[in-house]
């Protein structure tokens, strides 16, 4: 632990010296922590945007599913649903388009397949 913070602290003594300003240790300590938290938050970020990166990844393969299902129904709101699902896609909506149109389609069974 100690070792860990001397470290961050040569680091941070090293950044401030390379731009012509010294430290004293409080302010290194000071600086190593501070950094040390904004590593922890950008590793959080990082995770955060990984996971709706796979659940924007999810909508849209369920997408491409719903799609090729309002494809294969035949019934009379087939364009207006088609206009629907692809502004969705457009639009950034996919997720919002991908449970209306299961809702109101594909789990009342309206149409053929």
């Amino acid at each position: 632990m100690i070792g860990t913070l001397l470290a961050q602290t040569d680091s941070a003594v090293d950044a401030y010296d390379t731009i012509g300003q010294t430290l004293t240790a409080e302010e290194a300590e000071a600086a190593a922590a501070i950094l040390g938290g904004t590593g922890l938050f950008f590793g959080g970020m990082i995770i955060l945007w990984v996971i709706l990166g796979i659940i924007g990844l999810v909508f849209l393969i369920w997408w491409i599913v719903l799609l090729v299902d309002l494809l294969n129904r035949d019934f009379e709101q087939k364009t207006t649903w088609l206009i629907v699902m692809v502004a969705g896609l457009i639009l950034g909506f996919v997720w919002l388009a991908d449970i209306i149109y299961y809702f109101s389609v594909v789990k009342k069974g309206i149409g053929k397949k």
